[in-house]
């Protein structure tokens, strides 16, 4: 009767051993075929929020495409230098939602992430014929003058334009609405600027337009393209193409 015992203790020890090398080697290599993987960020620490991303803060890991949150991050040298605008558990997916560049005209969110340091928004108010016919739009430079006193001298001139109108008009225009009237215009201003506004002691303003040539410096850049009288006013374009749509998250085998 012992010797059974012993016989069917070591079939268990036995069974054992190839259960923990089986489930060792699942985890090491890919036994299991068909299961298409994706790279994706995984936070090594916990990350608060308003915190500038670095990459030894992630780790790039592989999972399924079915465990993969939609909206995950995959390179995490994509996303040094972004801030958290949420915090961010060890452990978890980076999601895009979380995280926007700050200082840079391009980031999501709030206003203040996309002017940087030193630089203020500051908001005047405008009319169709001091706001040259409601034409401004974001990313334009513009001159400043005192309409109370002429003056061959803007106040502030090529500041640049970061929003026009107010907040829900700009909601509406991100969801399709185009902004065609307002009366209001923001601009990027230093301490300086500011102090030369605030000097005229009173609102009264007009805007003046400045050529993007002009407000970016590409004249000599133009100049310099030798470019073609032949030069057709419209580039020929290539149609049919299909259309362009947002691609997955790489797979990988």
């Amino acid at each position: 009767m012992k010797k059974i015992y012993l016989i069917a203790a070591v079939i268990a020890l036995v069974a054992g051993f190839a259960t923990y090398f089986f489930a060792s080697e699942l985890k090491t290599s890919k036994i299991v075929t068909g299961v298409d993987e994706a790279t994706v960020l995984i936070a090594v620490q916990d990350i608060e929020k308003n915190t500038i991303l670095t990459e030894d803060m992630f780790q790039e890991t592989k999972l399924p495409v079915n465990a993969v949150s939609y909206g995950t991050v995959c390179n995490a040298k994509d996303v040094i230098g972004y801030m958290a605008t949420d915090k961010i558990l060890m452990g978890e997916q980076l999601m895009v939602r979380k995280i926007t560049l700050v200082g840079d005209s391009k980031a999501d969110g709030r206003l203040s992430y996309q002017f940087e340091k030193g630089m203020y928004a500051y908001t005047i108010s405008v009319e169709i014929e001091n706001g040259v016919g409601y034409f401004i739009k974001e990313d334009d430079r513009i001159n400043i003058y005192d309409r109370l006193i002429p003056s061959t001298e803007p106040i502030v001139e090529n500041v640049p334009v970061i929003k026009i109108s107010d907040y829900p008009s700009n909601i509406l225009q991100d969801a399709g609405t185009e902004i065609t009237t307002y009366a209001t215009v923001t601009v990027k201003l230093n301490k300086q600027q500011i102090a030369k506004m605030l000097e005229v002691g009173h609102e009264n303003f007009r805007v003046v337009l400045v050529s993007h040539e002009e407000s970016h410096g590409l004249t000599d850049d133009i100049a310099n393209a030798s470019i073609p009288e032949s030069r057709n006013s419209v580039p020929k374009t290539n149609y049919g193409m299909g259309e362009i749509t947002m691609a997955p998250p790489t797979t990988e085998k």
